[in-house]
C-alpha cells in the first residue's frame, strides 16, 4: 500500500512567500514553508516546502514534500517526496523516497525501515 501525501488540514502554518526566518524551529502541526529559512526544522508532522522555498537548514520530520530548493540533510520518519522543479543538495534518509522528472538531488540516500533503523542507532 502506497503511502499518500497527508490532507492539509485546517490547522497547518504557513510561513508565507517573502518571508524570511533564520535559527531552530521545532512544529508539532502541519507546517508549509513558502519563503526563506535557514537553520534547522525538526517536527512530527508534515513538512511542505513551497515552489519558491529557498531552505538551508538540517530537516527532520515525519513527512516532506518539497517543491522548492533545499540545501542540507533531510530525514523522514516516513516518507520524502521529491515534485518536479525541486533541487535537494544534501542526503535524505527515509524509509520511502519518491522523484518526479525535472528534480535535481545531488546527495546520497538511505532507505531503512523504522525497525531497521532503530536496530542501527
Amino acid at each position: 500500500m502506497a503511502a499518500k501525501e497527508p490532507k492539509r488540514r485546517s490547522d497547518t502554518t504557513l510561513f508565507a512567500k517573502g518571508a524570511n526566518f533564520k535559527g531552530i524551529l521545532e512544529f508539532k502541526s502541519p507546517l508549509r514553508v513558502m519563503g526563506n529559512y535557514e537553520g534547522e526544522i525538526k517536527g512530527t508532522e508534515y513538512l511542505e516546502i513551497g515552489p519558491e522555498a529557498k531552505i538551508t537548514a538540517h530537516i527532520d520530520a515525519t513527512y516532506v514534500v518539497v517543491y522548492g530548493q533545499v540545501t542540507g540533510n533531510v530525514v523522514a520518519s516516513e516518507k520524502v517526496e521529491l515534485k518536479e522543479g525541486a533541487k535537494l543538495i544534501g542526503n535524505i534518509r527515509s524509509p520511502k523516497l519518491e522523484i518526479d522528472d525535472g528534480v535535481i538531488f545531488e546527495g546520497q540516500c538511505e532507505m531503512k525501515f523504522a525497525t531497521e533503523a532503530a536496530e542501527t542507532k
